[in-house]
């Protein structure tokens, strides 16, 4: 009985540090390839733009002024004038970090740390997360949008690869949309000089549209008495049993604005889905850390 007792123990521990082993070699792994893939769309960046629709022409500004506002709907010039300062410089690219809770199914909320690299020439983003559903194996995903394609990879710690979604033109589309509406956290890539058109809809809402390569994609956005972005909505691609379904969507965004570099950005938000079942919030997160590399 001892002996089984004991050979069973070590049975046990060789489960343990194989299961260790897995977990550090596929975050290890993991970080590899979202290095390669941050670095893939920074060296983008640092190339000439390339020439399609969504390319912004050689000469565009590099310093925000406020003469740029003079045609745009009021409750957008009120907007920029609320979070941008006279002379402020057109970011290239941003860094933010979240901490919050993300929820796959309805109020499920599990804890989630990410990273994520917006390029705002080419347009681009890589959103790198970690989302704890189960004890000690984090859910890995890496959602990016670069050279007008959408992307999105989830793994389980690392190793075992759940969702490897890529190329489809609703994809590109929806990522585009996101790209869009987390503008706020670099709002001089909403000015109409970065190719996105503002038109009116009523004195505390305008709508967005912006064109990259052969996507082209619009959003309404709810102003706060403050002048802050307060909401953002649209349809948005939503996988249901294999197939793309447009379904709305919002995103909310905190009254409470955190300033960086002259700049004034939401500290929190959150994303839903409406459902004919009613809303399915699934992220909500707060602004960790936000650093911004200028032109």
């Amino acid at each position: 009985m001892n002996r089984l007792l004991v050979i069973s123990m070590w049975m046990l521990v060789a489960v343990v540090v194989a299961a260790v082993v897995a977990v550090m070699f596929g975050r290890v792994r993991w970080k590899r390839a979202t290095d390669q893939t941050l670095e893939a769309l920074r060296r983008s960046g640092d190339a000439a733009p390339p020439a399609d629709g969504g390319a912004r022409a050689p000469a565009a500004p590099t310093h925000y002024d406020p003469s740029q506002l003079d045609a745009l709907p009021a409750p957008v010039a009120r907007y920029f004038r609320t979070v941008l300062t006279p002379g402020q410089r057109f970011i290239q690219r941003a860094l933010i970090r979240h901490d919050g809770n993300f929820a796959r199914t309805r109020n499920q909320w599990k804890p989630f740390t990410s990273r994520q690299l917006y390029s705002t020439a080419p347009r681009g983003f890589v959103w790198d997360a970690s989302i704890q559903f189960l004890p000690l194996l984090p859910f890995r995903v890496r959602d990016s949008y670069q050279d007008g394609a959408g992307r999105m990879v989830g793994t389980v710690a690392g190793v075992v690869t759940v969702v490897n979604q890529q190329g489809t033109p609703g994809m590109g589309e929806a990522s585009l949309l996101r790209y869009l509406a987390e503008a706020a956290w670099f709002p001089t890539a909403l000015l109409p000089s970065e190719g996105v058109q503002w038109t009116a809809v009523d004195d505390r809402t305008a709508r967005a549209t912006l064109t990259d390569r052969n996507h082209t994609v619009t959003m309404e956005v709810y102003f706060g008495s403050g002048g802050e972005m307060a909401r953002v909505s649209a349809n948005r691609g939503r996988e249901v049993n294999g197939t793309v379904e447009l379904t709305p969507w919002e995103g909310h965004f905190s009254d409470t604005l955190h300033e960086v570099d002259g700049m004034r950005i939401p500290v929190s938000g959150e994303v839903l889905w409406v459902l004919p079942k009613g809303r399915h919030s699934y992220w909500r997160g707060l602004v960790a850390e936000a650093t911004y590399e200028y032109r």
